[in-house]
């Protein structure tokens, strides 16, 4: 073989070494520049968001509970009762989510006017739904199941929801009152069990005597005239070990209370409220 030929061999040789080099880089190049590209997922195979399943409205919940409806979402239910749209909670009790719309159903007089005494409250009622599948079971109707207000109206409210037990929750609503002095605040208490709504009363958590004390009294306070002033607060949880619908509640308390009827001061102490006849009382009050 001449010289030349080798040459020309050499030069293709080489050529085609080089061009297989450039073909594995370029090779691992794509290669690694997949494995770094995000994960490209088909439209098709994604389910969208499930939407909100919307609860009814109060003009429905009205016509299903009372039998009358208008879109306002208060209307006359009887010749001397004027019902309102009072709040609404969402809940889950076991398994199943609920939602609750509760009404207030005022007494009307003579004239047509709610009632305004002090000592006149309101009628509490309820219709309870359960969602199934898409769409809101009605379970529970109570047009009236208990008392709540004075002067013949009910506040605004922030409920809080406390579980009770795995079938049994409570919602809990801020409530105060006072007389000669002495205030105190609590919640008033709504229980779900058993497919109903129950009042089970009035729990106090917090207390002062502002309007009759007198800061400037020593702490041990005087057998005449105002009192040292205390004020407490307090927090309500269940009973550790409760397996009742209805266990029993513990009201921890932080402050100072009264020793005596405008005695001393002392640290305010925790209070167990207990279920009996349908109401929760605190057993260390006179009933």
């Amino acid at each position: 073989m001449s010289q030349q030929s080798s040459s020309k061999q050499s030069i293709i040789i080489g050529a085609l070494s080089g061009a297989l080099v450039l073909s594995i880089g370029a090779s691992a190049y794509l290669y690694f520049q997949s494995k770094n590209q995000p994960e490209v997922i088909s439209q098709e195979n994604v389910a969208e968001e499930p939407k909100a399943l919307q609860v009814p409205n109060n003009e429905t919940a009205l016509k299903e509970l009372f039998g009358v409806s208008d879109p306002s979402g208060k209307v006359k239910t009887a010749p001397d009762k004027l019902t309102n749209f009072w709040f609404e909670q969402s809940i889950k009790v076991g398994t199943n989510n609920l939602h609750v719309k509760f009404f207030a159903t005022q007494s009307l007089d003579e004239s047509g006017q709610p009632v305004d005494a002090h000592a006149s409250g309101v009628d509490v009622g309820a219709i309870t739904y359960k969602q199934n599948s898409n769409q809101w079971e009605v379970i529970s109707k109570q047009p009236q199941f208990g008392v709540a207000g004075s002067w013949g109206k009910v506040d605004e409210v922030k409920p809080e929801v406390l579980q009770l037990s795995p079938n049994s929750l409570a919602v809990m609503l801020d409530a105060s009152g006072g007389m000669g002095g002495w205030f105190d605040e609590g919640k008033t208490i709504f229980v779900f069990a058993q497919n109903s709504w129950h009042d089970v009363g009035y729990v106090q958590t917090g207390g002062n005597n502002s309007g009759t004390c007198d800061e400037n009294e020593p702490p041990e306070g005087i057998k005449d005239g105002a009192g040292p002033c205390y004020s407490y607060k307090g927090a309500i949880s269940v009973v550790n070990g409760s397996t009742s619908e209805y266990p029993d509640l513990l009201v921890t308390r932080t402050g100072t209370e009264s020793k005596e009827h405008r005695g001393a001061l002392i640290p305010a102490k925790n209070v167990t409220y207990i279920f009996k006849d349908g109401k929760y009382i605190n057993p260390n009050e006179p009933q």
